[in-house]
């Protein structure tokens, strides 16, 4: 897939792979976050990979997407959204935050 600057520009076919995290992936462990993503890509989804993950995130469009703040996600769980930025916390915390 090409990249692009939004999924605005993505054909119908290209949109739904972006929608499955195939613009790529960021691996977090506590303490660290995903940094902003570019204009037009958000996250799209996030999968705890331990059971002392804490998630808190930063939305675009908080009427749709609410921010989170420290909520703990057991591991093997994907929680989908729209965030531009998201930071793991916990003891020992880590997820794969997709970018779509």
């Amino acid at each position: 897939m090409a990249t692009k600057a939004s999924l605005r520009t993505f054909t119908v076919q290209e949109a739904n792979n972006a929608k499955s995290g195939q613009a790529g992936y960021k691996i977090v462990a506590t303490g660290s976050n995903t940094g902003t993503a570019a204009v037009g890509v958000e996250y799209t989804s996030i999968t705890s990979l331990h059971d002392d993950t804490t998630i808190t995130t930063t939305s675009n469009d908080e009427a749709g997407f609410p921010n989170w703040a420290g909520q703990v996600v057991p591991k093997g769980i994907t929680v989908y959204g729209r965030w531009n930025l998201v930071t793991i916390g916990g003891t020992a915390g880590l997820a794969i935050a997709y970018r779509g």
